[in-house]
This record gives structure tokens, C-alpha cells and sequence, in this order.
């Protein structure tokens, strides 16, 4: 069977993916090893105080990071099993309204989350224990709304029974 050429669109949302993906992970792996080692602190009786503000910070990351990534599929916000029982017309119509309230959503997101970012630049916020500049939890919002609008447009690009 012959493999067919890959374009540079399709390698783009590859290394985005790729990306993406190994963010994914990289919060996943430190929030277990941040709670592991409160654990631990816990146990041997010398908490570490950072541990429970660097979790929240990660956990803030992960969820962005996994509102954006959930719609790589284009199916995490809406009701498919509804859909698929409408006639076609009415199945395409509705993917274009889902697509283009999402990317206006996401938009939506990075906009204010770049407004929001910028003021915490300006404040010069840190965080209370570890002394973060606010900045970088900020920046997982607008992060958040690039990664799902241009989730949206790879699944519009490649589901072609979506359209």
C-alpha cells in the first residue's frame, strides 16, 4: 500500500500535536510527583508549604491545557448522539455554528487572557509561597484558547465527515 505524501499543513498539526501532547504529560508527571513529595513531607512530619500552591498552579495548567486539547476531536461540547438523529442539512449546519462559536469562544479567551496577563505584568503579581510571577498562570488562559481554536480548524481540516 502506498503511503501518501505528507503535506506541510499535516506536518504542522503534527509537531503542534506532538507539542501539545508532551505539555500533557509534563503536567500530569509533575502534579504526581509535587503531591507524592506532599505526601511524603506529610508523613515524615515537615510539610513543604510550596508544594500546595505549585499544585494548584499545575492543576490550573492541566485544565487549560486540557480544554484546549479536548477539542481536537470537535466533539467534546456538544451532544452527537442528538445530532446524528437530525437530517443531514441540519448535521452540517450545526458543525458550522459549533465551529464558529467555539473559535469565537476561544478568541474570546485569548483576547481577555492576554488583557489579563498584561495587567498581572504591569502589577508585577507574584504568588504568595513560591514568589511566581502571576504572569505564567495567566498565560494558560489565552495558551488555552490558541491550542483549542486551532484544535477546532485541524479537526475541520481533517474530519471531512464532519463537514
Amino acid at each position: 500500500m502506498k503511503k501518501r505524501k505528507l503535506s506541510k499543513l499535516d506536518k504542522l498539526f503534527h509537531i503542534f500535536n506532538k507539542i501539545t501532547f508532551i505539555f500533557a504529560i509534563l503536567t500530569s508527571a509533575s502534579i504526581f510527583i509535587v503531591v507524592i513529595w506532599q505526601i511524603v513531607g506529610r508523613l515524615i512530619g515537615h510539610p513543604a508549604p510550596w508544594t500546595e500552591e505549585l499544585t494548584r498552579f499545575i492543576f490550573i495548567w492541566m485544565i487549560f491545557l486540557g480544554i484546549g486539547i479536548g477539542f481536537r476531536k470537535v466533539e467534546s461540547a456538544r451532544v452527537t448522539v442528538f445530532l446524528k438523529i437530525l437530517p443531514k442539512f441540519i448535521q452540517k449546519i450545526s458543525v458550522w455554528i459549533y465551529s464558529i462559536a467555539t473559535i469565537s469562544f476561544f478568541t474570546f479567551m485569548v483576547v481577555y487572557g492576554v488583557e489579563f496577563m498584561s495587567q498581572q505584568i504591569s502589577t508585577n503579581e507574584t504568588s504568595s509561597v513560591v514568589s511566581l510571577p502571576m504572569w505564567l498562570m495567566g498565560m494558560s488562559v489565552p495558551s488555552a484558547g490558541a491550542i483549542g481554536i486551532i484544535n477546532v480548524v485541524q479537526s475541520l481540516v481533517y474530519d471531512r465527515e464532519l463537514i
